[in-house]
């Protein structure tokens, strides 16, 4: 992949944070809410359950909040594609004062180091893990209390769609940043 399909793949990202706030619009909030408008059967889940289902919705919370800070990686690698660009252009050109900052700057800078980007897509990733394994001992738990109609209705939402564009998205950022250091690795030689 050359530098400018990886801007434009940088580019494709979706936003994290919009993400996270729609998969928990379309799934924790129906199944955390008092009144229950739009499942009202949720209210004759056994005391335990719903207990047991609204601390683990708790811990997905926290879960989503920190995801979308994670819109930061995002805003990195962006600002890295655009230096790694401006890094070759510089080799191309010969201007070695420049490119000798630019370099410094990727390889030092606190904000653009490329290895506090590998470790934050790492906590994204365990933060996407703790999620959908969360997701998934919800729903086995709602599987088992509710009728096949009534389960079915609570997986009708779109909620899983944006799940699986929130694990897509950590594979794609693993990807770019193993290619962005790549392209570092070479132009730095």
């Amino acid at each position: 992949m050359d530098l400018r399909e990886l801007k434009r793949e940088v580019q494709t990202l979706p936003d994290l944070s919009e993400c996270a706030e729609t998969f928990q619009t379309h799934w924790i909030k129906p199944l955390r809410s008092n009144t229950n408008k739009t499942f009202p059967f949720l209210n004759r889940l056994p005391a335990e359950t719903k207990s047991e289902i609204n601390v683990r919705l708790l811990a997905a919370q926290k879960n989503l909040s920190q995801i979308k800070q994670y819109q930061l990686i995002n805003q990195k690698l962006t600002t890295y594609s655009h230096y790694l660009i401006e890094l070759k252009l510089t080799t191309l050109n010969g201007n070695k004062t420049k490119f000798k900052f630019i370099a410094h700057q990727l390889l030092h800078d606190e904000f653009l180091k490329l290895q506090n980007v590998i470790m934050d897509i790492k906590d994204f990733e365990e933060n996407i893990v703790a999620l959908s394994k969360t997701y998934q001992e919800v729903n086995k738990r709602l599987e088992q209390n509710l009728s096949l109609d009534e389960s079915i209705s609570v997986m009708d939402l779109p909620h899983q769609k944006y799940l699986l564009s929130l694990i897509d998205t950590c594979k794609k950022q693993k990807l770019i940043v193993r290619q962005m250091s790549r392209h570092l690795a070479a132009l730095v030689k």
